[in-house]
């Protein structure tokens, strides 16, 4: 089941992307450039990251009939926006 609505996030710093870095690779997701694409238990997420711009674009593009596409969206986004208000915080 393909799903390509995509997550932007503005004000991605590099320590930023580093951290959601190291937390996707906690979870088995390993995210070794600004951009591509992994998959797990048969959810595949993409990623676009432009330490310029500090932008990035997340998007869940596939998951198995039995996970629901909007859920992983929704925790794409709780873990991208925790990274950022860490480091605003800081």
């Amino acid at each position: 089941m393909p799903f390509s609505s995509r997550l932007t996030f503005r004000g991605i710093t590099q320590v930023v992307f580093k951290r959601l870095r190291k937390k996707a690779a906690q979870n088995g997701i390993p995210v070794g450039s600004p951009s591509g694409e992994a998959m797990k238990d048969g959810v595949t997420i993409q990623w676009k990251y432009d330490p310029e711009a500090e932008l990035l674009e997340v998007a869940c593009v596939h998951v198995p009939f039995w996970i629901d596409a909007g859920r992983v969206h929704k925790r794409l986004a709780d873990e991208i926006e925790s990274a950022v208000s860490t480091s605003r915080a800081a």
